[in-house]
């Protein structure tokens, strides 16, 4: 027996076998599908893809208990405490803010409640409320809980992912499952010794969101399609990733590093899935929406261009009728000579937020 042409010919049946399997597959997938070669068929992994706004819609979010961790500061009018929860397994720790009147209420009572999200603050810095403990004061003095989650790596935070994308992805997702939390555990234990419970009225929740905080908020409202009733002072509203890239210019290398660093993730992904301005159909409002005009940090032009985006967005909604979401309720106020924090004007704008959650929410 020719051993030499057995083995030859069996080998060229076996590539042949291996051909038709693999062209049937591209012709089952389609002209566009990607050819894998019959000796190494592994794939790349997308690991990121489970956060792109429509996944985030997809996802199913798990409660936990929310937990008194200590007592910050007790005042005339209200308490704040270290709280915690968890989200994909992880602590998070943040700053709750409970009206006094509510601690000195009778069994049964129920408070509104308003999630406070930050900007960016630098974590050598950053303490428990950093962002937020102001406007959080002045909600409380008129009878709104609050809490300002730290998220991970902050505060008594677990540690953030290790991957800076996944950790700027995980955020709305941290922000959900304390909605989630607050709505399947909405009795909270303030002190062990006197067995004190509070009540949050988890049908009256809003948010309050100022710079990144807003592009964090804008995504929860899209992932999860509800008319929660939001403010947002000076948010970041530019498309994803162009936010990434503004400031870059200012590093050393001129936004040579971040550049690449862009480009190689957008080799991967198609970044209008993560961008909140290419889900506006998912978006509800009621939204209030304040911004300085002399802000360097997230310039008014952003806001701006996002109010356009929003009318032609309702536009579409009330002429068209393509979808069944009523029309987005929002209102924008312009602060010529505020900055990001809304100087000199910030006792205007928190009073305005007042009035608006007072509108929508029921105390």
């Amino acid at each position: 027996m020719d051993f030499g042409r057995y083995l030859t010919t069996g080998f060229f049946a076996a590539v042949l076998f291996l051909s038709g399997f693999y062209l049937g597959h591209f012709l089952e997938l389609g002209a566009d599908a990607p050819l894998l070669s019959p000796f190494n068929a592994k794939e790349k992994s997308f690991p990121l893809l489970q956060y792109t706004i429509p996944n985030l819609a997809k996802r199913r979010y798990q409660p936990s208990p929310i937990t008194i961790e200590e007592t910050l500061e007790e005042d005339d009018q209200f308490n704040s405490y270290v709280f915690s929860y968890l989200s994909l397994g992880k602590k998070i720790t943040g700053q709750l803010n409970i009206p006094t009147e509510l601690l000195e209420a009778a069994a049964g009572e129920v408070a509104p409640v308003i999630i406070m999200l930050r900007g960016f603050v630098p974590e050598e810095i950053y303490t428990t409320g950093a962002g937020t403990s102001s406007a959080a004061g002045v909600l409380a003095e008129n009878g709104y809980v609050t809490l300002a989650p730290d998220f991970l790596g902050f505060g008594s935070s677990d540690p953030e992912p290790a991957d800076v994308w996944e950790a700027r992805f995980i955020k709305p997702i941290n922000v959900i499952e304390l909605i989630t939390a607050i709505k399947a555990n909405p009795t909270i234990r303030v002190s062990l010794l006197n067995e004190q419970d509070i009540t949050l009225d988890s049908t009256n929740l809003g948010i309050w969101a100022h710079s990144n905080g807003g592009q964090i908020a804008l995504t929860v409202l899209e992932t999860l399609g509800e008319p929660i009733p939001t403010t947002l002072w000076a948010p970041v509203t530019s498309p994803f990733p162009y936010s990434i890239l503004y400031f870059s210019d200012e590093n050393e290398d001129e936004g040579r590093e971040a550049r690449a660093w862009v480009a190689q993730f957008e080799r991967d992904y198609d970044g209008r899935e993560f961008s909140l301005t290419q889900h506006l159909n998912r978006l509800t409002g009621p939204i209030q929406v304040h911004h300085g005009g002399a802000d360097e940090a997230a310039p008014i032009v952003w806001s701006n261009e996002f109010i356009d985006k929003i009318e032609a967005e309702n536009s579409r909604r009330g002429t068209n009728g393509e979808t069944e979401l009523p029309e987005i309720d929002l209102t924008y106020y312009q602060y010529p000579g505020a900055d990001h924090n809304l100087q000199p004007d910030w006792n205007t704008v928190i009073q305005r937020d007042v009035v608006f959650f007072n509108q929508w929410l029921t105390n």
